[in-house]
């Protein structure tokens, strides 16, 4: 009798990084965000060299040293209106604080 092939289970690191755990939460204090509530979003451009190791249309994870985090970054694909307008990754925001909070944290850590 043949064993049937277990399909190859990611490791939590990997798991916790999928668009699906993070298409509807908020990037800086993970709760989910309700249908009805107003998302707020954040833009930013990468260094060309940063696509050497990350694939588009995934989720990063973004380590913000000096806020002592590490925020879900959502890497925008090739086709994608915010790519055309000339940003790479977007961070999904559930109020105003934590757009804030995570801007503040983001010109801390890369000066932009």
């Amino acid at each position: 009798m043949k064993r049937k092939r277990s399909a190859k289970k990611k490791s939590p690191l990997e798991s916790a990084w999928t668009v699906e755990k993070w298409i509807d939460r908020c990037a800086w204090c993970a709760k989910p965000i309700p249908e009805d509530v107003e998302v707020f979003g954040i833009s930013i451009s990468l260094k060309p060299e940063a696509f050497q190791e990350i694939d588009r249309g995934t989720v990063q994870p973004l380590l913000l040293m000096q806020a002592g985090k590490t925020v879900p970054m959502m890497v925008v694909s090739d086709d994608s209106p915010t790519r055309h307008a000339g940003k790479d990754a977007v961070f999904q925001l559930c109020s105003d604080t934590c757009a804030k909070a995570l801007q503040s944290a983001l010109k801390q850590e890369l000066g932009s």
